[in-house]
């Protein structure tokens, strides 16, 4: 039994590409598995999750956006942030399929934990449809007005009202720089 398993070991590494493809047949698995993999979420909760927040330039749509070079911005503009909200509770009401997602916003000094700026109820996206909903994406303009140069952290505070827990937390590092002045022209005494 050992060698078999030794043999099959080397032909899977010998083999590679193929075993990319192996989780895909996963899903035809026996029900006692399938109970298996039930129990086991139902012991471990789905919590709610983002992808990594980007710094945008701007942002078009659905994974349309253009990601700002070095995050880095003047304290007259207003940082732009695009994310995609995971795991969170869709729920049927009234016969629509609805989700409903509220966040607060706060910016920091990198490293840091004091709170420079802060805005409560940033968000409230609740979206309806008749259909089950499909991936939704978030996007966040936040002022930084009288942020002085420097590297920061804007964190996005994301909760699931239809799913009471702890809020899904991350940080988006960005930096402030000064502003440029454009350069008096030639032809101007």
């Amino acid at each position: 039994m050992r060698t078999t398993a030794l043999k099959v070991s080397m032909l899977l590494f010998s083999m590679w590409p193929l075993v990319m493809v192996v989780p895909e047949l996963g899903a035809q698995e026996t029900p006692a598995r399938q109970q298996d993999d039930r129990s086991e979420r139902a012991a471990k909760p789905i919590r709610l999750r983002m992808t990594p927040a980007v710094a945008c330039r701007s942002i078009d749509g659905y994974e349309q956006y253009e990601i700002l070079p070095g995050a880095a911005l003047t304290a007259e503009e207003k940082l732009l942030v695009y994310y995609r909200p995971l795991d969170y509770k869709t729920v049927q009401k009234d016969d629509f399929f609805t989700a409903h997602l509220t966040q607060d916003g706060q910016v920091r000094r990198r490293d840091e934990k004091t709170v420079l700026l802060r805005k409560k109820s940033l968000l409230d996206y609740e979206p309806k449809s008749r259909n089950p909903l499909g991936p939704i994406y978030l996007r966040n303009s936040f002022s930084l007005k009288g942020l002085p140069p420097g590297d920061y952290e804007y964190d996005i505070i994301l909760r699931d009202e239809n799913e009471p827990g702890p809020p899904a937390i991350q940080s988006v590092k960005f930096r402030v720089v000064a502003p440029v002045l454009p350069e008096p022209s030639k032809d101007a005494k």
